[in-house]
């Protein structure tokens, strides 16, 4: 039991919420965009396990990474804290990340054989590879150069939706590529919000990240157009893109945006422990945007 709990603990399953909502937007976009289209739910499965894995497998990687790069140190935040707390191993979790990756794989090999334009797929899936396995991992860690931001925007928001849809469709289409884009840009305020808290001691470790390039104070300023961004792109899209305006019930999160760009715009004045959630929190704000906006799909394709 002790052993189920460090790996569920490995996989870092408070962050799991951001590979798990693109490919049940995309599946539900492709279910809304297609009226006379039969839901395949058994590869609507399949496809969220596919992503969640590929996350899990990426988490763990990254880990070792920090690890090595001495990016993860006693007293530091950000990842499960099992190499640092020696709870684990780091070959442990290397391991833990190859099964991860191979199972991804063989669901990704299965939706290339069997899905209509399965070699187009192929380049999408290996773009979501790359981007995930050299997040930290290689001579050029996306993490490490202040490209995270882009490498988790493109991975958690049009990459993963889009191959949901595919599967399901067999096709490229635009609007899973546009209507999940103000959740790609929370789940980039997840990452921001972590290096925000993080500068001093990524500063420590050498390694680049965007609030460190840019300073903390742009930083903040970041972080808020970020999540704010993400309730006036709902309102472009359902003006502009013909998303259904049931997505504008999204704003009822409203209030704990409004919080967290408080918390952050405060940071300074803050105590340490008192911010070093912020990052959780901003992935709670993702789950509950993402929920609601989940239901309006839903709604949508019920009165549709």
């Amino acid at each position: 039991m002790k052993r189920t709990r460090l790996w569920f603990q490995a996989a870092r399953p408070f962050s799991l919420t951001v590979s798990i909502m693109p490919p049940i937007i995309g599946g539900l976009i492709a279910a809304v965009e297609n009226p006379a289209l039969r839901l395949h739910f058994p590869h609507f499965v399949l496809a969220l396990l596919g992503c969640v894995l590929a996350h899990a497998g990426s988490n763990m990687l990254s880990d070792c990474m920090d690890f090595r790069a001495h990016v993860d140190r006693q007293g530091t935040y950000g990842s499960s804290g099992l190499l640092t707390a020696n709870l684990m191993q780091p070959a442990q979790l290397l391991r833990g990340a190859v099964v991860a990756y191979g199972i991804a794989l063989l669901i990704a090999i299965y939706f290339v054989l069997v899905t209509p334009n399965g070699l187009a797929l192929l380049w999408l899936i290996l773009l979501g590879a790359v981007l995930g396995i050299f997040y930290t991992f290689g001579p050029f860690a996306w993490k490490y150069h202040a490209l995270g931001d882009i490498a988790v925007f493109i991975s958690f928001g049009p990459a993963m939706s889009l191959g949901a849809y595919w599967v399901q469709t067999g096709r490229f289409a635009w609007p899973p590529v546009l209507y999940i884009l103000p959740l790609a840009l929370l789940v980039d305020a997840i990452l921001h919000s972590n290096n925000l808290r993080d500068i001093d001691n990524d500063k420590i470790a050498g390694i680049q990240t965007l609030p460190i390039v840019v300073g903390a104070k742009q930083g903040q300023r970041i972080y808020a157009l970020l999540v704010y961004g993400s309730y006036l792109l709902i309102l472009v899209l359902i003006i502009f893109a013909g998303l259904a305006w049931w997505a504008a019930s999204t704003f009822i999160s409203i209030p704990l945006a409004l919080r967290l760009g408080k918390k952050v715009k405060a940071q300074a004045e803050l105590p340490k422990p008192e911010f070093s959630r912020i990052d959780a929190e901003t992935a709670q704000l993702h789950s509950v945007f993402g929920l609601l906006f989940i239901a309006a799909l839903l709604l949508d394709l019920w009165v549709g």
